[in-house]
């Protein structure tokens, strides 16, 4: 599926500001794949990456489709030309991303609701980029409402982010005798984005190893 020629966009999974590379597979093998250096999408300019970074690295699949998996710089080698060697865990291990709308992963996270001048502590029943959908519990707040809200996100690796953002209360529906709000998200910043698009990316990485998401 991966193969000499196809273009990475890689992101490195533990910086405090989100950055994006490009890269081209040069080789394959069975632990791993070599790249070409990376390129900063921005700068323009070649990134070296210390042994043991972690990743994420994306690929576009048959024109339409794109796939992501985790991985990490293992080493170096130098041939025709220099080249970083990195984890590749293998076909089964890559996982879906829908290119026309952000990954909505089922989660409970901790969000607190402010509205009418006051907090509302509450739960996420599920997350994306875009957007949430959250339980009210008896909240009362109107259809078309601006409110603001804090979001917890715990990623794997123990960080924990408080992220404030501003949101539309787009419905309120039933299910399973419990009152659901949809909220989209208003002006998130980039950093924000970046944050909830990985934090949704480790849950789908989870859902599938306990074999709850194809």
């Amino acid at each position: 599926m991966i193969k000499a020629g196809t273009i990475l966009q890689l992101e490195p999974i533990h910086n405090d500001t989100p950055e994006k590379y490009r890269c081209r597979v040069v080789e394959s093998e069975e632990d791993g794949i070599f790249i070409d250096y990376p390129i900063h999408t921005k700068t323009g300019k070649t990134i070296f990456m210390m042994n043991g970074t972690q990743l994420k690295a994306s690929f576009v699949y048959n024109e339409q489709t794109v796939l992501m998996f985790e991985s990490e710089v293992l080493g170096r080698k130098i041939s025709k030309i220099p080249m970083v060697h990195i984890h590749y865990p293998g076909e089964d291990k890559l996982v879906k991303v829908q290119r026309r709308q952000y990954v909505r992963v089922e989660t409970n996270a901790d969000i607190s609701l402010y509205y009418g001048d006051e907090y509302h502590p509450a739960v996420t029943e599920d997350i994306s980029a875009g957007g949430c959908a959250v339980r009210m519990n008896g909240i009362e707040i109107e259809q078309g409402a601006r409110i603001s809200m804090i979001i917890v996100l715990t990623m794997q690796t123990g960080e924990c982010h408080y992220l404030e953002i501003m949101g539309s209360l787009i419905r309120v529906w039933e299910r399973n005798n419990k009152k659901i709000a949809s909220i989209q998200f208003l002006n998130l910043s980039e950093t924000q984005r970046q944050v909830i698009m990985r934090f949704c990316f480790e849950k789908q990485l989870e859902l599938r190893k306990k074999g709850l998401l194809e």
